[in-house]
């Protein structure tokens, strides 16, 4: 019995040191340790839950790379690998996500045909899913690509399509994030009556709860912008200066605020 137990031992230790050792792994090497074992029908549902922690780990690091460093290249390829994981687990509303922010991404790079493509397809996998917020954001993103591209019409047409859903939803701050777009959008295409008529419906938004400071402050820089345009300085110079006044105070408190459309000009 004894000769028998001692190698049935070293063999059940040898299969415990085959198990990859996840504690000493990276997130993106345990990802793909945990992606082999889903696609070779090996993965557990703790498997799973953990590879979808990592997905989404992986996914926030693409955006952040994104939003506080313009590393464009390095997000792309990090959301790529959150596409690759959610589409593994078969998790469709999380590769629409992602996928529309790669197609943003792709846009940056001016890469316009490939950005749309991708946005596109994030809206069929929204749509799918019945997901209406899905489309309306990916419709959002899309106007931006249109923007780059200095295709202001098509810009115009989807921001006002986005916009619809977020005030049927009465999402004051959506409502007023797409009006922002849009006065800019307006007053490049020299539509600066137009622009007047959103920038006055957004006016009324302003005091909303729950307004982010980003949507405020770029209220008081397009709506500089449009005073400016029509050549009322008194008023540009009023929302200039709650612009500053804002962005200072931001700023004290330690966030570095500066409008979207400031960066644009």
């Amino acid at each position: 019995m004894t000769k028998l137990l001692f190698p049935l031992l070293l063999l059940v230790i040898a299969t415990a040191n085959a198990q990859p050792n996840y504690e000493n792994l990276t997130d993106e090497k345990k990802a793909d340790v945990l992606l082999e074992k889903l696609r070779s029908n090996q993965a557990t549902d703790e498997d799973k839950q953990a590879l979808k922690k990592i997905a989404f780990l992986i996914q926030n690091m693409g955006q952040d790379q994104d939003e506080n460093q313009r590393q464009y290249k390095k997000s792309l390829a990090t959301i790529d690998k959150a596409i690759v994981l959610f589409d593994a687990l078969k998790d469709t509303l999380n590769v629409a996500n992602n996928r529309k922010f790669k197609g943003y991404l792709l846009g940056r790079f001016g890469k316009f045909p490939e950005a749309k493509q991708e946005i596109k397809a994030a809206i069929d996998l929204y749509s799918i899913k019945d997901m209406k917020a899905g489309v309306a954001v990916s419709e959002f993103d899309l106007a931006r690509i249109f923007e780059f591209q200095n295709k202001l019409d098509s810009a115009i047409y989807f921001a006002y399509k986005a916009r619809a859903f977020w005030q049927s939803q009465d999402v004051a701050m959506r409502v007023m994030l797409i009006n922002n777009m849009l006065v800019s959008l307006l007053l490049k295409s020299e539509q600066p009556e137009e622009a007047g008529a959103v920038q006055a419906a957004s006016a009324l938004l302003l005091n909303k709860p729950d307004m982010h400071w980003q949507t405020i402050i770029d209220f008081y820089f397009t709506s500089m912008l449009l005073y400016r345009t029509i050549n009322d300085i008194d008023t540009a110079g009023n929302y200039q200066r709650l612009y500053l006044a804002k962005v200072a105070a931001l700023q004290a408190n330690g966030i570095a605020a500066k409008s979207y459309y400031e960066h644009d000009r």
